[in-house]
């Protein structure tokens, strides 16, 4: 009787696809065992782990499998109390270490995670405590030298026309500037040797006529003569070591007045009245910021946001036009944490005096945000929102301020030149894109 042959077997690979798929095997010399080795040690790879995945004891459906191929351990069969309460008895016997049950150890094997536990335990009694009237204002964990260092006299430095009053804080000795004089900032009438309004609005002009600096400034939110005359300012009044510089700083901010001879160019005149602020703790109040995320850190000055892309920050308010900063970047001298320094995390470490002098109360000074909005829009919206909730309103009252003033700017431009019977004047600067090119932010947003 023939042999039935199998429809379904493979056929035979032929020796040429064989040899061309792998040209170091010699058919002829390879014996079968060694055909074989390949394959039989992947096969014990596999038995092997396949031994180490096989779990002590068989798991059963709902059990738990452990990282070690265990079970893990369930209070309803390995706690022989709640086993027992789960059957509806109660035995005489404490809980297992391993239950979660257990007043004790809380299901926890580790030495140190107890130890955390009771420490824990401990914190939470000592400070639910109230403070003892022993406790209360005393010396004991001071030393002598704080204290004398408090209570001791602070000499007042005259210098020029500043007051130089030395402070102790945080155990150093910093600097805070404060003014004896009213004349500080008074772009007007400044010394014989200082910058005059009239030549920053000179310098001003000149910058903006300047083709190149307009292409290159073109896509800025600030308007052009503002960013002219900050670079006047940092150019003449800030990196020039012979000029003082609270001689037209109030605070941090500068005020720009008007020149009052004869008719100022519309780019200059747009901007008069508004406020550039250099906000710079260390060098207008020789205030020094501790970094938030380390104990031992001080930032450290880098570079403002002007002198490294040409920008300026805006602070939106109901009285008029934007505030334009120059933002001083901060870094951490011990962890490398870089912050600006019209964040809340700076502004809360300062002096009320000194914080005073950036018109943002700390709870709207947000980081990462393009603009912020000003302490008397904030304290209006605090009224508004509260009764009507109305993000919308407060939105259009901002640009409401900036369109009344650049209205009057407009008529007083004109005005003026009537008066004058001036033939032939430069037209003013129009509403969107030159005078206006930031503009507040929507409903949403506040």
């Amino acid at each position: 009787m023939p042999a039935v042959v199998n429809p379904n077997k493979r056929p035979p690979r032929p020796a040429v696809a064989m040899a061309a798929a792998d040209s170091t095997i010699n058919l002829t010399t390879m014996g079968p065992q060694s055909q074989r080795r390949l394959t039989l040690k992947d096969r014990t790879h596999q038995l092997q782990a396949s031994s180490l995945r096989q779990p002590t004891k068989k798991l059963k459906a709902g059990d738990q499998q452990t990282l070690f191929s265990g079970r893990a351990f369930d209070p309803n069969q390995d706690c022989a109390k709640c086993k027992a309460k789960l059957r509806g008895r109660d035995i005489h016997r404490g809980h297992h270490h391993l239950c979660w049950n257990n007043r004790r150890t809380k299901g926890v094997v580790s030495v140190a995670a107890l130890a955390s536990i009771e420490e824990e335990k401990r914190l939470r009694q000592h400070f639910a405590a109230s403070l003892a009237k022993k406790d209360k204002f005393s010396w004991q964990h001071t030393t002598k030298e704080a204290q004398e260092a408090f209570f001791a006299p602070r000499p007042l430095v005259q210098k020029g026309n500043k007051t130089i009053i030395h402070t102790m804080m945080s155990g150093k000795k910093s600097t805070t500037t404060a003014t004896t004089t009213t004349t500080a900032a008074i772009i007007g009438t400044p010394p014989s040797s200082c910058i005059s309004a009239t030549d920053l609005c000179e310098a001003v002009t000149s910058k903006v006529n300047v083709a190149s600096f307009v292409e290159e400034h073109k896509g800025s939110r600030a308007p052009l003569a503002m960013l002219a005359l900050a670079g006047v300012v940092v150019e003449k009044i800030i990196c020039d070591r012979r000029v003082d510089t609270f001689e037209y700083f109030t605070g941090l901010a500068l005020t720009v007045l008007s020149t009052k001879e004869g008719q100022m160019h519309p780019q200059y005149h747009s901007i008069v009245g508004q406020k550039l602020l250099y906000v710079n703790w260390k060098e207008m109040f020789g205030l020094e910021v501790n970094c938030p995320r380390c104990p031992t850190g001080i930032f450290a000055n880098d570079r403002t946001n002007f002198s490294k892309n040409k920008i300026l920050f805006p602070i939106f308010d109901l009285e008029g036009p934007p505030h334009w900063c120059m933002i001083m970047s901060m870094k951490c001298s011990c962890c490398r944490l870089r912050t600006h320094s019209n964040t809340d995390q700076v502004l809360c470490q300062l002096a009320a005096c000194a914080r005073a002098s950036y018109p943002v109360e700390t709870k709207y000074a947000l980081a990462e945000r393009n603009s912020h909005i000003g302490t008397l829009a904030t304290q209006m919206f605090d009224l508004l929102m509260t009764t009507y909730g109305n993000g919308k309103l407060c939105s259009r009252l901002l640009c409401n301020a900036i369109n009344r003033l650049y209205l009057e700017r407009v008529e007083n431009y004109y005005s003026y030149a009537k008066a004058n019977q001036q033939a032939s004047i430069v037209p003013y600067l129009g509403k969107k894109g030159e005078y206006i090119k930031a503009y507040p932010p929507l409903g949403d947003g506040i």
